[in-house]
């Protein structure tokens, strides 16, 4: 183009030094469109959210260690504990706990369908939870 148009002797990249020096090679800056900022829904306290995640290994252990965490949604209340095993017994035994150390009653429990607390993924193969977790029962004990 530019050997047609403007100097048959002048390369690309003279052309683009030219138009660069010039300012012709900018862009016009499209204006961001401003997005409409959200806020955060308001939840009612009793919206736990459970978690479970490997301690490391220290020099003196013999064996993993795991940490259990609940969160509740409205109040950021933290609930933590250690277990020496990432089992449905375990998890079962940390929900006992945070029922009774929360100061609200827990409605909603959001976890990551991981085999400790639920079987939807494990084992039968099917997409709906048996029920039959330890877990589970537990969720539906409280209510």
């Amino acid at each position: 183009m530019a050997a047609t148009f403007i100097e048959p002797a002048m390369s690309r990249s003279a052309l683009d030094r030219l138009l660069r020096r010039r300012g012709y090679s900018r862009l016009p800056v499209q204006p961001k469109p401003e997005s409409e900022h959200k806020p955060f829904k308001a939840y009612e306290p009793g919206y736990v959210h459970v978690d479970v995640k490997y301690l490391p290994q220290m020099q003196d252990e013999d064996k993993r260690r795991y940490v259990f965490v609940a969160i509740d949604r409205a109040t950021r209340w933290v609930f933590i504990d250690i277990k020496q095993h990432k089992t449905a017994a375990s998890a079962k035994a940390f929900l006992a706990a945070v029922r009774k150390a929360a100061a609200f009653r827990i409605h909603t429990i959001l976890t990551d369908n991981g085999k400790e607390f639920t079987d939807r993924l494990f084992g039968s193969r099917t997409r709906q939870p048996t029920g039959e977790h330890e877990f589970d029962q537990l969720c539906q004990a409280l209510g």
